[in-house]
Order: structure tokens, then C-alpha cells, then sequence
């Protein structure tokens, strides 16, 4: 299994290095670290060398001296990973550096286009607090990339992630998706709750459909549970809330449409917004 996990420095994404151990602990593979270091330029983090008000920016004396900064903390945060993964006492999984200027969300795209890993490993924050891991950027990157992503929230404590909710909206591609969960999430065997929101009455419809997503899986062999089910609200995003809260969801999944909202309802929908604010970590499928 390779990964990449995409790291801006902070002590906020030590956090992510747990679940990049856990998922390779039983059966090893490649991390590949990745940052892209020219974000801090338009960041404007005094941690780094220079005004950012200055006319400065982008000298060769400046740039030189930020990607010396940059492989400093690329190093401590490689030596840190190996001393976590040797404290595990794990032999199989290999550690490489991926340190490069330019725009870290074109650079994200092109290292997974040319290293295909399994997962994508980052945080949903960045050091300086406006990096391409937050907010709208962080959403959009979603519907870009073609390996599943998984984003930890600033300041989430680590846990086993073993109450899945994966929200549906019978798409075609669901049964894949799920297959895919539970394939990543392997070390946790995890239980995933399919779940479909709706505020409509008549259910008929929503219920046939269900009812075959539930029996696609019937007879199928996995290192875990599922549970099916359709939930009627008139408010889905407090409804979304409250299961989260009542099941002790460790995890969230869903396919991050290109439109960019998610169509869990026929007239009700619930947009990525709502599951950042969770603050839970989020499994993430690009729409094929």
C-alpha cells in the first residue's frame, strides 16, 4: 500500500501520522511525504524568512534560503515518522521525502497522477491558517484528484476508526466505494453505517433502492460490518449531527461531487460544508 501524506510543517498534522501507521502497520508500504514550499510565500507566515510586505518575495536569495528552511523541517518531520514507526516496532513500510516549489494544489494533482497511491493522507488546515488544505480549496481538491483522500480536522484526536458513516445517494458507483472503504479501513474492520437523509413522506422509492444497496452486500466477505438505513428529517444537517453524535462516528465518507453539493435528498441537500463542521475525519471519493 503507498500513501502520500501531505504535511505544511505544523505540529497540527502529527495527527495524521497515527492513522498513516495504522493502515500500513499489517501489510507495509511506502509514505511518501509530501510539501510544497512555496505556499508559505503567499501564506505569509513570519516563521519564515523575510517580509512578507516586502518587494523581496520571490529574490533568488530568498526562495534559496526558504527551500533550506523547508528540507530542515522536511527532515524532522521524516526522522519523526521513523522514530513513530520504529517505536511501533514495524519493519515494512519505507519513508521518502517529496519536497517541491510550486503550487501545492497542481502539485498534490501531479504527484498522485505520476505515484498512484492508494490514499492521500493531509490535514484540513494549514500552518499560517490560509493554505490550500482549508477551506474552499480543500473542498475542490476533492473533486480533482482520483485516489481517495482522507483529511483529519485541526486539533482531532487520533482514535480507532471504527464507526464509519458513509452517506449515500444511490449512486451507481456505491457499491465500489464501499468495497473501497472497507478495503482501506482493514486494520480498524470497521462498521459502516450506509445512511440516506430525507424529509419526503413517501419513501417508497428511497426504500427500493435500500433495500438492493443492502442486498448487493449480502453475501459478501469483509473484515467488518454494515448497516443500512434511511433516516426522515426535516432539518438533515442536524439530523446528520445527532447520528454522528448517537453512533460515536469516528469517520465520515462520501463521493465529493464536481457540482459541489451532495444530493442525500430529493428536495433536501447537504453540502461538504457540513461535514468539515463535524469536525470529524473525512474519507473522500472523487465522482468518477
Amino acid at each position: 500500500m503507498k500513501l502520500i501524506l501531505s504535511t505544511d510543517f505544523s505540529e497540527d498534522n502529527i495527527s495524521l501520522l497515527p492513522y498513516a501507521i495504522d493502515l500500513l502497520r499489517n501489510t507495509g508500504g511506502e509514505i511518501l511525504v509530501f510539501h510544497a514550499y512555496m505556499d508559505q510565500v503567499f501564506i505569509g507566515n513570519n516563521s519564515y524568512p523575510g517580509n512578507m510586505d516586502s518587494d523581496n518575495y520571490f529574490t533568488g536569495e530568498f526562495l534559496v534560503e526558504l527551500e533550506k528552511r523547508s528540507q530542515s523541517e522536511m527532515k524532522k518531520k521524516i526522522d519523526y515518522l521513523c522514530e513513530q514507526i520504529k517505536r511501533n516496532n514495524i519493519e515494512n513500510i519505507d519513508v521518502k521525502p517529496v519536497l517541491v516549489g510550486g503550487e501545492p494544489e497542481i502539485e498534490l494533482i501531479d504527484l498522485a497522477d505520476k505515484e498512484k497511491p492508494d490514499l492521500i493522507l493531509l490535514g484540513t488546515r494549514g500552518k499560517g491558517g490560509k493554505s490550500f488544505l482549508e477551506g474552499s480549496l480543500a473542498k475542490s481538491i476533492m473533486t480533482k484528484i482520483a485516489v481517495p483522500m482522507l483529511s483529519i480536522p485541526k486539533g482531532y484526536l487520533w482514535r480507532k476508526s471504527t464507526d464509519i458513516l458513509y452517506a449515500t445517494n444511490f449512486g451507481k458507483y456505491d457499491i465500489y466505494t464501499i468495497n473501497n472503504i472497507f478495503h482501506i479501513l482493514k486494520p480498524y474492520q470497521p462498521h459502516i453505517h450506509v445512511v440516506h437523509f430525507l424529509s419526503d413522506s413517501d419513501s417508497q422509492k428511497e426504500s427500493l433502492l435500500m433495500e438492493e444497496l443492502e442486498q448487493a452486500f449480502t453475501n459478501k466477505e469483509f473484515d467488518g460490518t454494515i448497516h443500512f438505513q434511511l433516516i426522515h428529517t426535516s432539518n438533515p444537517q442536524q439530523a446528520l449531527k445527532v447520528f454522528c453524535e448517537q453512533h460515536d462516528i469516528s469517520m465520515t465518507s462520501f463521493i465529493a461531487y464536481r457540482k459541489g453539493l451532495l444530493n442525500f435528498f430529493v428536495r433536501e441537500k447537504i453540502n461538504k460544508e457540513d461535514f468539515f463542521i463535524l469536525g470529524l475525519p473525512m474519507l473522500t471519493f472523487k465522482e468518477i
